[in-house]
Order: structure tokens, then C-alpha cells, then sequence
């Protein structure tokens, strides 16, 4: 499949620290830290189903609140795991 091209910047993360981005294996350790693959499995299917159905006013602001931590929380890994996969690709194990 070929990829349509970006400009530079839009390559770069947007949401990782500087500390983040020289060690994005620190951001998997934050996403576990936060909750065990059972419980990331868990919330992200809970995710999926809310907005999916659109039962957004069904929530209370606690899950609103760890919905929107998840959302950014795997918005980083994304960001994390596409400098990894850079570093691979040059060599950079």
C-alpha cells in the first residue's frame, strides 16, 4: 500500500514529552501502569461500545474522565510505537 505523503512536522509526536519521545518505552510502562491488558481490554471494548451506540449521556464523569485518559493514553503508545518502528526500520534496535 503506498502511504500519501506528510509534511515533516506531522510526523513528529505531538503528544509525548521530550522524555517520552528519547524513551518511548517508558510510555508502555504508563500505559500498564495504568491498567493490566485484562483491564485495557475491557476499557477499550467499554470505548468502543459508547461510541458506537452514541449512549455518551449514559456515563457518569468518572468514565467520561478515564475514557478521555484512555483515548490519550493510546494516542501516545500510537506516537511511542511509531518512533520504535523509525528506530527499527534505521537499524537503531
Amino acid at each position: 500500500m503506498l502511504l500519501p505523503e506528510y509534511p515533516e512536522w506531522e510526523m513528529l509526536p505531538h503528544k509525548l514529552s521530550k522524555d517520552e519521545a528519547e524513551n518511548p518505552y517508558q510510555v508502555l510502562d504508563e500505559l500498564f501502569d495504568y491498567a493490566h491488558l485484562p483491564e485495557m481490554r475491557i476499557l477499550l471494548w467499554d470505548w468502543l461500545k459508547t461510541t458506537v451506540s452514541g449512549n455518551y449521556p449514559a456515563l457518569d464523569l468518572r468514565e467520561r474522565t478515564s475514557m478521555l485518559a484512555l483515548y490519550d493514553m493510546v494516542l501516545k503508545t500510537i506516537e511511542a510505537a511509531h518512533i520504535l518502528h523509525i528506530r527499527h526500520k534505521a537499524g537503531h534496535n
